[in-house]
């Protein structure tokens, strides 16, 4: 018999090692320094660098290039960032499951939740299905409304809530769980600071602060409307942000005034004040998503006691 011919390299298997580097690789765009992402993932200098040459080698492709300021993510390694951060996500994810598993959970549910509901609505939700549900067990991470869709057709949540009244993918569900009061948030300096209630016509010629229409557009638009139609005038806006709290600091500023949900309205820092808006409808629904194409029980024993959680808590001093 003749020697048997080597076989050629099998390059449709997945490297594992590239795990490991890609996570490497968003420590140091996220720390924006060689020196610190090595400092925060636990080893010196030279292995990092080793580690990332490695990856670009695998790749072919430059991610990273060093400036006398740190190092800069080139345009190809910017378009593999969002990636990376997704398989983050879904490695904390998983990571999250094994650990309930060895606590005796029978079932791990992710939940996308945008940040007022994260801070006022599911540190209660979870108590409520604890006490209920010991065995399922609830793993949360924060979404913007844009991201709802996405998140739930890719299969990366299980449950979405957020500010939203429609959907534009005809696949998913949807249910409004609550829907809000907008209320103005003023600098403690403000000509209308000492008025409780102020009507949306004497908001007409302010600046105001505004969360990022591409995080959440129904919200926006919701506010926008609002103005156009309780106060006759468009709103003036001279800041867009990505999150509430940066509205506040903005504001606090002397910055331009806000909108927020109702919710916000005891969570005021000390240099800014909330005030009620004289007959403001509530026009900004919180609502909860999912993809019924997905199976699960679990996911609906959740959608169950979500449900019923806002149906008796719809007063907003309950909640708090």
């Amino acid at each position: 018999l003749g020697q048997a011919e080597p076989h050629a390299e099998d390059t449709t298997r997945f490297d594992y090692r590239t795990m490991r580097q890609l996570m490497l690789f968003a420590v140091v765009t996220q720390e924006k320094s060689i020196r610190k992402a090595a400092k925060r993932s636990n080893m010196s200098v030279p292995p990092l660098l080793a580690q990332l040459d490695e990856l670009e080698d695998r790749l072919q492709v430059q991610l990273l290039e060093r400036t006398p300021r740190g190092v800069r993510v080139t345009p190809e390694g910017a378009v593999l960032v969002p990636l990376v951060e997704q398989f983050l996500r879904q490695a904390e994810a998983l990571s999250y499951s094994v650990n309930q598993m060895t606590k005796a959970a029978s079932g791990v549910l992710t939940i996308g939740a945008n940040a007022e509901a994260m801070i006022f609505f599911i540190p209660k939700l979870k108590r409520q299905l604890a006490a209920n549900y010991p065995k399922i067990s609830l793993f949360v991470k924060e979404i913007d409304s844009f991201q709802t869709e996405t998140e739930l057709t890719e299969g990366s949540i299980s449950i979405g809530i957020s500010f939203f009244d429609s959907l534009s993918d005809r696949r998913l569900k949807m249910r409004v769980l609550r829907m809000e009061k907008p209320i103005v948030v003023l600098g403690k300096e403000h000509r209308l600071a000492r008025h409780r209630e102020i009507e949306a016509k004497d908001l007409s010629g302010e600046s105001f602060v505004f969360s990022r229409r591409s995080i959440a557009p129904r919200l926006f638009d919701g506010l926008v409307h609002f103005c156009e139609s309780q106060g006759g005038f468009t709103p003036r806006i001279v800041h867009e942000v990505d999150s509430s709290p940066r509205q506040m600091a903005f504001v606090s500023c002397g910055q331009g005034i806000a909108f927020l949900p109702e919710s916000f309205y005891p969570w005021m820092p000390p240099n800014v004040s909330a005030h009620t808006l004289k007959n403001a409808p509530a026009t900004l629904p919180l609502s909860m998503a999912w993809n019924p194409l997905v199976l699960s029980p679990i996911r609906d024993v959740v959608l169950n006691e979500i449900s019923q959680f806002f149906a008796l808590h719809s007063a907003a001093t309950e909640l708090r």
